[in-house]
C-alpha cells in the first residue's frame, strides 16, 4: 500500500462549506465502525487507506469523504466533499467542499456510473479479506491497473455492470484492496457481515 493516499487524477477543486446528505450520520458510523475494524486507517508511514461514499441525487455526482482523513478515528461533516463531475478519460475529478476528494474517487464514480441502484460505495483495505477474495475467485480487477486511475476505474466500470445489484470487488493491481457497493447503507453492512463470514461473490 505504499502508493495508497495519493491522489493521483487530475483535480479541478472549489472550496466551499460541507455538504449535506439525508444518510450521511448513517455513512459516517458506518465508517468510524471501519475504522475500529482496521479497514479503514493509517499505515505506519502517516498515509491514511479507506473511504466512503453516498450517491447524491440532485446535488452532485456523490459525497465522498476526503483525502488525507485516514488518520481521524471520527470524521465530521467539514472531512466530506461533493464530487460533482468526473471524467475518466480525461482523468479529471472536480469537487466542492471544506477538503479535496478522495483518491479512490474516480472509481467510486465508476461504480456510480455503471450501476444505477448502487446508493453506497466503499474501498477498504485487509490482508485476509483481500487474500480471501482472491483464492474464492472473486470479481477482480485487471492485475495492470493501478489504484486511482484510468484504468482501474474503467475495470471496475466493467465488473460492476455484470453485477450491478451489489458486489464486492478485489482490486487486483492495488494489494489488499478491495470494493463494495450497495443499494444503501444497511444494505451494505449486511455485505460487510456476509464478507467476514467467508461469503465469496461470482
Amino acid at each position: 500500500m505504499q502508493d495508497e493516499g495519493y491522489v493521483k487524477y487530475q483535480c479541478i477543486h472549489k472550496a466551499g462549506p460541507a455538504p449535506e446528505h439525508s444518510a450521511w450520520q448513517e455513512l459516517n458510523d458506518l465508517r468510524s465502525d471501519l475504522v475500529k475494524a482496521g479497514l479503514v486507517g493509517v499505515l505506519d508511514n502517516g498515509v491514511g487507506y479507506g473511504n466512503v461514499s453516498l450517491r447524491a441525487e440532485g446535488q452532485g455526482l456523490f459525497m465522498v469523504s476526503a483525502s488525507s482523513t485516514g488518520h481521524i478515528a471520527e470524521l465530521g461533516p467539514q472531512h466530506y466533499c461533493m464530487v460533482t463531475a468526473c471524467d475518466i478519460d480525461a482523468n479529471t475529478v472536480h469537487s466542492c467542499g471544506p477538503m479535496q476528494a478522495s483518491s479512490e474517487s474516480m472509481t467510486h464514480a465508476a461504480v456510480y456510473a455503471a450501476s444505477p441502484e448502487t446508493g453506497c460505495v466503499i474501498h477498504l483495505h485487509h490482508a485476509g479479506l483481500f487474500a480471501q477474495l482472491l483464492e474464492g475467485k472473486a470479481p477482480a480487477t485487471a492485475p495492470e491497473a493501478a489504484y486511482g486511475t484510468p484504468d482501474m476505474a474503467r475495470s471496475v466500470e466493467e465488473l460492476v455492470r455484470r453485477h450491478p445489484a451489489d458486489g464486492i470487488i478485489a482490486m487486483t493491481g492495488h494489494p489488499d484492496g478491495f470494493l463494495l457497493y450497495a443499494p444503501n447503507v444497511t444494505h451494505m453492512r449486511d455485505l460487510l457481515y456476509m464478507l467476514s463470514q467467508g461469503y465469496i461473490p461470482c
